[in-house]
């Protein structure tokens, strides 16, 4: 599933690039570790008596290792700043879920994907290190073992673009952070319900990678 994402990103952002000729493209890989903030939530105590008490607790998601790919092409080039489109595509596959007050027992495991178009602004582009920031807004799905949820997501980040002494290869480092609302919580989890609502869970991906212009 998420290498026909991947295809399916690359092939919009390769036709576009290609309508829009002499403009400049790059493509990013980026690898490195997740860190997702923890979902708040009530949960039913099992109790031998008719009435079984409900307490505060926090879903928690483990950390993982996220792949990103990220083909961009340069809409504006003022040498002080440059002004790209690209499209962020991130997966986090196979991450715990627990409950904050046993983390020792996973509930499921669940796997990530965003796919975020965003605008990125890069200061002066022509020398050695980069600087930029990017904003966009698109997509988020989540999958567990009985169910797979779809939410709407915003990105923003930064990062830097560093030259090396190859031809149209560089080196980037970035972190991005994808908001989205909480993936539903199936299953296992009918005795946990969450209690938050709107944009409130912040997928935040740090790493580095390399960069390919042409």
């Amino acid at each position: 599933m998420l290498t026909k994402h991947f295809a399916l990103a690359f092939i919009f952002v390769f036709a576009m690039s290609t309508a829009a000729l002499g403009q400049k493209a790059d493509v990013s890989f980026v690898v490195a570790g997740s860190f997702v903030s923890d979902t708040n939530a009530h949960v039913l105590v099992l109790c031998p008596g008719p009435t079984c008490p409900i307490v505060p607790d926090k879903i928690t998601t483990s950390h993982q290792v996220f792949l990103e790919g990220v083909p961009a092409v340069r809409l504006l080039n003022l040498k002080v700043a440059s002004l790209h489109l690209e499209v962020p595509f991130a997966g986090l596959p196979s991450q715990k879920i627990t409950l904050a007050s046993n983390p020792n027992n996973v509930l499921d495991h669940m796997s990530s994907t965003f796919i975020t178009p965003s605008l990125r602004l890069k200061l002066v582009p022509g020398a050695t290190v980069a600087p930029w920031v990017s904003v966009g807004g698109g997509w988020a799905h989540y999958s567990l073992t009985s169910t797979s949820t779809s939410k709407g997501a915003l990105q923003y980040g930064g990062g830097l673009d560093i030259k090396t002494g190859f031809p149209h290869i560089g080196i980037r480092g970035e972190v991005r952070d994808f908001v989205s609302g909480d993936p539903n919580f199936p299953g296992s989890f009918a005795s946990v319900i969450t209690t938050q609502s709107g944009l409130n869970r912040h997928n935040v991906l740090a790493g580095g990678g390399v960069v390919f212009s042409f």
